[in-house]
């Protein structure tokens, strides 16, 4: 096949692992395309840039799994070696924050208390014991003279995770850690993949250069009878049975569910701005993609980094505290702590909302049946007290409903990724509306927020909601529609107190507007692209960092500062970006 725009190289080698089998449903096809063929690179090349901090959260727990699993170094003197580190872990070229060591030691003892036990439950059951693997698994094609159809010569199968097997062969086992809670299930094609691999796999050692593969595995061994996957929770120790299958059953799984997702993630065309431009070869030439250079007036980092992503709720959280920027959106750990009320509210209320507004035909919230507090607390799990809130705005949000009178050819996107590019700085700007919708030629912005509070008079609405600076200078840049001219954005803050609820409008036209707006976002953008140590800044928000177990100043603070009880937390701090965990 042919490469997309902005890439070159030759696509004769077909590289997957099962997150390809997991696509997202807004990934791009063309990047899909090329990221499964490694051998195809960016054109112009891209430099190889390393991060000044270590942004895999799984790297050091392998780096200590390795010394403890292959090295034989006691737990206790892995353990030690962690907490003493001060930078560097065992040679990984990037510096570890102190706050991923500490969940890093932390997850390790509990990795290892589950390994015993699920051990010794599977010796009760008559199975062999089970060893650690060095090298794992990969399924290697042997390379073909003529391409297929696909222009593919070879494919190669890989998996992630820790790999053991029992001395004589016959069982393998996976285990794949999350960062939260171990995960109760996964896709179908997910899953068979992974079998398939484990079942037809054999040990390779990695490659060392991006030469072409070695033509056979170094180590062929017997094929195993049976493979069972585990899932482990960092957060909790928790470990989950994924599958347990015999060889025969892995390969009936991976035709019917895993084969199609593969070939439709190899052939798919066409782009589709998003998340996927931050990883994606053929930035460079991609039409689709709206640049929007000196979008808020930033100067390149003086460190250099890959390319990364910026959003309304990274801005915010950087504001609040650059540590927990690091460790809950790049690194994206998770202590489980239970949302407040309030945001559990705010998040009940903004689905609630995106459903009714998903309608098709677009319909007003006025003409649908008012909401009930005993429907809304049992669908979203709410207390007597917020499901009355949540209901009563709700309500409220009927005399406000954008909706009402649309006509049928307006546009109506709800949740709608709005993405531009800032080449000088290499920064893909993410931005998610609650609603983006057309009136008579015009595209209208809405977010909606919840809280129990009125807005605040003394501060400007652009800085107490970044979003809102961010959508000023997207709509002021031509990344919306047809531009700022003729548009607006909209605030919906909604309040259980009847008739408390306010609808503001900002023109993102008006000058003195788009200035503020890129004061706003360069008082924050430009700190954050520039910072390298993410030091902790404690404040009221520790109470509600998802990394505070790990933040020795965090929890300091809130041990000082105990929150009062019975104090109802603001749901307006709740933004839709802050759930998107990755593994």
């Amino acid at each position: 096949m042919q490469n997309p725009p902005g890439t070159a190289g030759h696509g004769w080698l077909i590289k997957v692992s099962p997150r390809h089998a997991r696509p997202a449903p807004a990934a791009c096809p063309s990047h899909l395309r090329t990221a499964v063929r490694p051998m195809v690179t960016a054109d112009p090349p891209t430099p190889f840039r390393p991060a000044p901090r270590e942004e895999f959260a799984f790297g050091p727990l392998f780096a200590a799994l390795d010394l403890w699993e292959h090295e034989g170094w006691p737990l206790g003197r892995v353990l030690a070696e962690l907490r003493s580190t001060r930078g560097v872990f065992r040679g990984r070229g990037a510096v570890v924050h102190p706050a991923l060591l500490e969940w890093t030691a932390q997850a390790l003892e509990r990795y290892a208390v589950a390994r015993e036990r699920e051990q010794s439950q599977a010796r009760a059951a008559g199975l062999p014991s089970t060893a650690p693997v060095r090298s794992g698994w990969t399924v290697r094609t042997a390379r073909r003279e003529v391409p297929d159809a696909r222009g593919a010569r070879q494919y190669e199968h890989t998996v992630w995770g820790r790999p053991y097997a029992s001395a004589d062969g016959s069982l393998r086992e996976l285990w794949i850690p999350s960062l939260g809670r171990a995960k109760e299930d996964r896709p179908a094609a997910e899953k068979a993949a992974i079998a398939h691999v484990m079942a037809k796999g054999e040990e390779t050692p990695r490659r060392r250069a991006r030469v072409a593969p070695p033509e056979a595995p170094t180590n062929p061994g017997r094929p195993p009878d049976r493979v069972r996957v585990f899932d482990f929770g960092c957060a909790d120790g928790s470990a989950t049975l994924l599958l347990d299958w015999r060889s025969a059953q892995a390969a009936e799984r991976f035709t019917a569910d895993t084969a199609p997702v593969f070939h439709h993630v190899a052939t798919g065309t066409g782009t589709r701005p998003g998340e996927s431009c931050v990883e994606c070869k053929g930035i460079s030439r991609c039409t689709a993609l709206r640049r929007t250079p000196d979008l808020w007036g930033g100067t390149p980092s003086t460190q250099a980094h890959k390319r990364r992503s910026l959003s309304a709720w990274d801005l915010r959280l950087y504001g609040e505290c650059p540590a927990q920027y690091h460790l809950v959106r790049r690194l994206h750990l998770d202590n489980l702590a239970e949302e407040g009320d309030g945001a559990r509210r705010g998040r009940a209320v903004d689905d609630w909302l995106n459903k009714r507004h998903s309608v098709r035909p677009a319909r007003t919230c006025r003409s649908l049946p008012r909401p009930d507090e005993f429907e809304v607390a049992g669908e979203y799990n709410l207390d007597g007290p917020s499901a009355w809130e949540a209901a009563r705005m709700l309500d409220e949000h009927r005399a406000l409903c954008p909706l009402d009178g649309i006509a049928p050819e307006e546009q109506v996107l709800v949740q709608h990724t709005v993405t531009a590019y800032v080449p000088e700085l290499d920064v893909v700007v993410l931005a998610v509306p609650d609603l983006l919708y057309t009136f008579r030629g015009r595209w209208i912005w809405r977010e909606t927020k919840t809280s129990s509070r009125p807005l605040w008079e003394g501060r400007s609405l652009l800085r107490s909601y970044p979003q809102l600076a961010l959508a000023v200078l997207l709509f002021s840049a031509g990344a919306v529609g047809t531009g700022a001219r003729r548009s607006w954005i909209e605030l919906e803050h909604l309040r259980a107190d009847r008739g408390l609820s306010r609808l503001e409008r900002i023109d993102p036209a008006h000058p003195e507007t788009v200035t503020e707006a890129r004061e706003v976002i360069a008082e924050i953008a430009q700190p954050l692209l520039n910072d390298t140590s993410y030091e902790p800044r404690t404040g009221r928000h520790c109470h509600g960092c998802q990394a505070r177990t790990w933040c020795g100043p965090g929890t300091a603070y809130t041990a000082d500062h105990p929150r009062a009880t019975g104090t109802l937390e603001d749901a307006s701090a709740w933004d839709p970006d802050r759930g998107n965990p990755h593994d």
